[in-house]
């Protein structure tokens, strides 16, 4: 009877450790969606957020349009980086021939972002040769399939196998070509955004 009581309590204190992980790990992942990002999100700053992106790259220039009312707070996001010049001389670190190419780290290699995620905004806007998506958080624990703060792909080819699991914000409108030419290591030198 005391093994039994004995193997009750330990059970007990264990399931009780299990839980009190499980609540602080989620805790902090509450702290970290809803954590303060650094640029307003209201109608107003998304009325007046420019609609074009001039990308200056080693390869030359390409435009893209932004998706306001598909994707604000991506949309938003990424404004606010390019303004603040987090994007200059960032590398392009990941390339799939005809499939995609992604920079946005300002590790160079996969591992990087702003210190904040953000919720994602699915749509029913399909991956297409020039779709802007923002790229994941990485690993196993983002059920969510929340968005790293600043790296970001850009479709090569159609890729409807990714459609409604990222956050599309954005397409190539010219300079699809340049896109086409980028590879690992040519750089972002500076985007212009425009009305």
């Amino acid at each position: 009877m005391e093994k039994l009581l004995f193997n009750f309590i330990v059970g007990i204190w264990l399931w009780l450790g299990i839980c009190s992980l499980a609540l602080a790990e989620l805790a902090g992942r509450e702290s970290q969606n809803s954590q303060n990002l650094p640029f307003a999100v209201n109608n107003e700053e998304i009325a007046k957020a420019p609609l074009f992106a001039l990308i200056k790259t080693t390869q030359g220039y390409f435009e893209i349009r932004f998706f306001k009312e598909d994707a604000p707070v991506h949309v938003l996001n990424f404004q606010y980086l390019a303004k603040q010049g987090f994007y200059d001389n960032l590398m392009f670190y990941r390339y799939f021939p005809g499939y995609l190419i992604q920079g946005g780290d300002p590790n160079n290699n996969g591992t990087g972002g702003t210190g904040y995620i953000i919720e994602p905004e699915f749509s029913s806007l399909k991956h297409k040769r020039g779709i802007v998506a923002m790229s994941r958080i990485r690993g196993s624990k983002n059920p969510g399939r929340e968005s790293n703060g600043s790296q970001f792909y850009i479709a090569l080819g159609n890729a409807p196998q990714l459609d409604g699991l990222y956050s599309i914000f954005a397409e190539v409108v010219n300079g699809l070509d340049v896109v086409e030419k980028l590879r690992v290591g040519d750089k972002i030198l500076e985007i212009k955004l425009s009305q």
